[in-house]
C-alpha cells in the first residue's frame, strides 16, 4: 500500500496584537498578562509545540508591531498539511508572579538541558516544554495566574512561500463560552 507523501512548508508565526472586551479585566488601564500558544500536530510525530510570553494590555489591547521580531516570533516550525491552534490568556500577573515564572522556566530548561545532554541529545521536546512546567508548578499555589480568555483554530490556510497571511483566534471566555476578543497572528511561508 503506497502511503502519499505530504509536503512540508516552513511556517513563521509573529504576534501582532491581542484584544480582550467583555472581560473585567480589561476595564484596567494597564495590565501584565501571560499569553500561551499552542501549535497542535504541526507534521506527523510532533503532537504539540509551545510557547508563553507576557503581554502588556492597555484598555484591553496589546499591539505587538512595535517590538522587535525577536519578542514577536512564536514559532518558526515545519507544518505538513494543516495545523491548529489553542490559545489562552491568564489575568494579570503581578511583577513577583511573573518573576516567579522566569526563575521556574530558567530552572526547568536547565534540568531539562542537563538531562538532554546527560542522555546524549535524543530529542528536543523537554527543553520545548519548560514553560508548561513552570507554569504548572505554579498552578497549585493560591496565587497562581487563572486563564480568563482561551480559544482554538483550525488552520489549514498555510501560505506559499513568499506570502504571509494574518489570521485570528477567537477568545473566549472559561466555562461561559461567551465570546471575549481575539488573538491576531502573522504566519509566514
Amino acid at each position: 500500500m503506497a502511503t502519499e507523501k505530504r509536503t512540508k512548508t516552513a511556517l513563521e508565526l509573529l504576534f501582532v496584537r491581542a484584544e480582550l472586551k467583555g472581560v473585567p479585566e480589561k476595564g484596567l488601564l494597564k495590565s501584565r498578562n501571560m499569553v500561551q500558544v499552542d501549535m497542535i500536530w504541526p507534521r506527523t510525530g510532533v503532537a504539540k509545540k509551545s510557547a508563553m510570553r507576557e503581554a502588556v494590555f492597555r484598555r484591553g489591547v496589546c499591539d505587538f508591531t512595535g517590538e522587535p521580531w525577536t519578542k514577536r516570533v512564536v514559532f518558526r516550525e515545519e507544518v505538513e498539511g494543516h495545523c491548529g491552534f489553542a490559545v489562552s490568556v491568564t489575568d494579570p500577573v503581578s511583577i513577583q508572579q511573573l518573576r516567579r515564572f522566569l526563575r521556574l522556566t530558567a530552572k526547568y530548561a536547565l534540568k531539562m538541558g542537563a538531562d538532554f545532554m546527560e542522555k546524549a541529545m535524543v530529542g528536543y521536546a523537554d527543553i520545548a516544554s519548560s514553560p508548561l512546567d513552570a507554569l504548572a508548578a505554579m498552578v497549585g499555589e493560591k496565587d497562581a495566574p487563572k486563564v480568563i480568555a482561551q480559544g482554538v483554530l483550525d488552520f489549514d490556510g498555510i501560505p506559499r512561500a513568499g506570502e504571509e497571511r494574518e489570521i485570528s483566534v477567537p477568545l473566549m471566555r472559561p466555562l461561559t463560552g461567551k465570546a471575549v476578543g481575539s488573538l491576531v497572528l502573522l504566519a509566514r511561508a
